[in-house]
């Protein structure tokens, strides 16, 4: 478990960052499962909707969407494959994202086999620099 500033990323998942996007995958088998990470949770604040509206899902594409207290954005696929399942409990009560974000999966993904798999981060030093470096970003913003 890698600690930084209170937020916690587990080492047993890769990390998607393309534009901020602060998500999670999770390989189980031929699945992945996919999620947000303690600092987009912390950016969102509590989310009250999520809705996934696709059944494929493309590398960088909007499959879903979600509100928060915060702000209203969409929710994008870092990798192209099949959605074979949505956490519908998750959907019906989204505030659990915020709450438990690495126990919260959104959606899970076949992945199609000619994923290129960009913009994705699973050693341990290369996590802590990106999100030191996301920290900086969000504090100079303010």
């Amino acid at each position: 478990m890698l600690k930084i500033n209170g937020m916690n990323f587990p080492l047993d998942r890769k990390y998607y960052i393309k534009d901020g996007a602060h998500l999670w995958l999770k390989s189980e088998g031929n699945i992945i499962k996919i999620g947000f990470d303690a600092f987009a949770t912390e950016a969102i604040g509590s989310i009250n909707f999520f809705n996934i509206n696709k059944k494929k899902a493309k590398s960088g594409e909007s499959i879903g969407s979600f509100e928060s207290i915060k702000f209203v954005g969409r929710f994008y696929s870092p990798i192209t494959g099949e959605i074979v399942a949505v956490n519908n409990e998750v959907l019906s009560n989204p505030q659990m994202i915020s709450d438990y974000p690495y126990d919260s999966w959104i959606v899970a993904i076949k992945p199609d086999n000619k994923n290129k798999f960009k913009y994705i981060l699973e050693e341990k030093d290369d996590i802590s620099r990106w999100i030191c470096k996301e920290i900086k970003r969000i504090e100079s913003d303010k």
